[in-house]
């Protein structure tokens, strides 16, 4: 009885081994599996398969109609300007934008406005992952609990929609929120950080130059100061206000004394031609000579000398002390002009956001466009159909 059954199982695996060599398609359609399966899905046609895309549309239609959230938009519309493009450029270029605004930062405000820097301070300022984690919002439209930081920057973006026109290099800023009037204060202070971002880009190196600037004016002004009291020092040393006004004062005290002397000398001489040394009139011409050399010499010995109150030391005592004023006033003055011109490229280097479009409160709720989605549903689900049941019907031919 055992041998017939052991003889039987080899011929029945050997048959399904050949059949699969020579009919490799009649082995699969004839096996178990795609019988049931094939069964299966004649029994879902029979059923009425359609039901099923009439069903899946009922759901995505409750769900769009009755269970999805209301999402609002805020708009906004800006353009950046640099001060000095403002007056300068005609008010019809201006209103264009045409060569006014500056294409980079525009870009640069448009990646920063997808930035996590901007979007922790939005967070930190409105609680903006609160507001889209609320549970008034459905499960499907709101953002799940104890989200990563990827996944938190992916839903911010996607409810983010920013737009560049190329020609007048404005920017269209769109936000979607729970609340228009919240959306609203997003999109105020998204405006707002962003013309701090764009005055701290272009502005901080002119910021640097400027603070360089006035530190060099400060220092000037310092020694300029120190200067005018080493100056003053000297003068009140010397008790002189100036020793070029004495030196002159006393070149012409010399000079007239010089003067006299050589008139008395010429009447000392005409005296003697005719009278004794012994005369009177000799004796007081010559004692009048002699006090006149001696007060000379003086007057010499004062304007120079060897001594260090000579008024020559002084006057280059003093010339020394005036020049390294005159010296730090001349710094001084420079670099007061310096830091004017400064102060202007720093202006002409700050650049103005422009506010366009202030912040919109919506009134109606354009996302989620449900009549859109219900369209864009049933032409899946009636694709989704005909594939399935061309595939079906591909698979009965074949199998016939």
């Amino acid at each position: 009885m055992t041998q017939p059954i052991r003889s039987e199982r080899p011929s029945r695996f050997a048959r399904k081994l050949r059949k699969l060599g020579n009919e490799p398609k009649r082995f699969f359609i004839d096996s178990s599996g795609f019988q049931i399966a094939h069964r299966s899905w004649q029994k879902s046609l029979k059923l009425g398969s359609f039901l099923w895309v009439v069903a899946c549309f009922a759901i995505a239609a409750l769900y769009l109609g009755v269970i999805a959230s209301d999402r609002y938009v805020s708009r906004a519309e800006l353009m950046i300007k640099q001060a000095d493009q403002i007056k300068m450029l005609p008010d019809a270029l201006s209103m264009l934008g045409l060569g006014g605004s500056n294409h980079q930062d525009v870009l640069l405000i448009q990646e920063y406005l997808k930035s996590w820097d901007l979007l922790a301070k939005l967070d930190k300022e409105l609680g903006l992952k609160a507001h889209y984690q609320s549970d008034k919002a459905d499960y499907f439209s709101r953002l799940p609990q104890n989200v990563s930081r990827e996944d938190f920057i992916e839903y911010y973006r996607k409810h983010l929609t920013l737009r560049l026109d190329d020609l007048s290099g404005v920017l269209t800023i769109e936000l979607q929120a729970f609340d228009p009037e919240y959306g609203q204060q997003v999109v105020g202070l998204m405006l707002k950080e962003s013309e701090r971002f764009i005055n701290k880009l272009g502005h901080q190196v002119a910021l640097e130059q400027l603070a360089f600037v006035e530190q060099e004016v400060d220092r000037a002004y310092r020694r300029l100061q120190d200067e005018k009291a080493k100056v003053l020092a000297f003068q009140n040393s010397h008790q002189l206000i100036s020793p070029e006004s004495t030196s002159s004062a006393r070149l012409g005290v010399v000079s007239q004394i010089e003067g006299e002397l050589v008139n008395q000398q010429a009447q000392l001489k005409q005296l003697r031609s005719y009278m004794k040394e012994t005369a009177p009139a000799v004796i007081s011409v010559q004692s009048r000579v002699d006090a006149l050399t001696r007060q000379l010499e003086q007057e010499r010995a004062k304007l120079t000398g060897q001594d260090k109150e000579a008024m020559n030391e002084i006057t280059a005592g003093y010339m020394d002390v005036q020049t390294q004023a005159t010296l730090a006033a001349d710094l001084y003055k420079t670099g007061l002009i310096s830091l004017e011109q400064a102060r202007i490229e720093a202006y002409r280097k700050l650049k103005h956001l422009l506010v366009i479009s202030q912040p919109s409160l919506a009134q109606d709720a354009e996302y989620p466009r449900r009549l859109y989605n219900l369209a864009t549903v049933s032409v899946l689900l009636i694709l989704l159909y005909g594939l399935i049941v061309m595939g079906l019907a591909t698979l009965r031919e074949h199998q016939d």
